[in-house]
C-alpha cells in the first residue's frame, strides 16, 4: 500500500493498520489541544496575557480587544481541528495518518508563521509555552505519524493469508 493510499484512503472507515502506539498518542494529543483551544476561544485575554505573557499595550480604541478577538478565532479553529480529530477516533479510524499529516502541517505553519512576523523578547514577560511547544509538537507529530503508517506484522501476515 502506497504512502499516498495511507494517508488518503479510497474509503473513511473504522479499519485502522497503524501501530497502537499512534492510535493511543492521538488520544494522549488531544488534552493538551484542547485545553490549548479551550483557553484561547473562551478565556477573557484569550491566553495571550496570562499564559503567554505577552505585554497588553495601550491606545485608543484598546489594540488589546483586536488581539484577543482574533486570538479567540484562532482557539474556535483549533477547537474544530480538535473536534475532526475526535471524529476519526470514534468513527474513522482509517484517517489517523492523515490527522497526523495535518498536524505536522500546521506545526510548521506555526514555525513558518512565527519567523514571518517574530515577538522579540520586548513584547513578552517570559519565554511564550508555544515558542518551545510547537518544535515539540513537530516531533512528537511526525513520531506519531511513522508509527500511524506501520502495519503491524500480525495484520500484514492476516492479509497475505487471506490473500493468498
Amino acid at each position: 500500500m502506497s504512502l499516498i493510499t495511507r494517508v488518503l484512503p479510497s474509503a473513511a472507515d473504522n479499519e485502522y493498520r497503524g501501530s497502537k502506539i499512534a492510535f493511543y498518542g492521538l488520544i494522549f494529543l488531544l488534552i493538551p489541544l484542547t485545553f490549548r483551544s479551550l483557553v484561547h476561544f473562551l478565556k477573557e485575554d484569550s491566553g495571550v496575557n496570562s499564559i503567554a505573557t505577552i505585554m497588553t499595550f495601550s491606545g485608543s480604541p484598546d489594540p488589546n480587544t483586536v488581539i484577543y478577538m482574533y486570538s479567540s478565532q484562532w482557539g474556535g479553529q483549533q477547537l474544530l481541528f480538535v473536534f475532526l480529530m475526535a471524529i476519526v477516533l470514534v468513527r474513522y479510524r482509517s484517517l489517523i495518518p492523515m490527522i497526523y499529516a495535518f498536524f505536522i502541517v500546521e506545526c510548521f505553519f506555526r514555525i513558518v508563521s512565527g519567523t514571518l512576523h517574530p515577538l522579540t523578547p520586548e513584547y513578552y514577560e517570559t519565554r511564550p509555552p508555544g515558542a518551545n511547544g510547537t518544535y515539540i509538537f513537530l516531533v512528537y507529530g511526525f513520531v506519531m505519524f511513522w508509527f500511524s503508517l506501520r502495519e503491524s506484522k500480525k495484520r500484514a501476515d492476516k492479509e497475505i493469508v487471506e490473500d493468498g
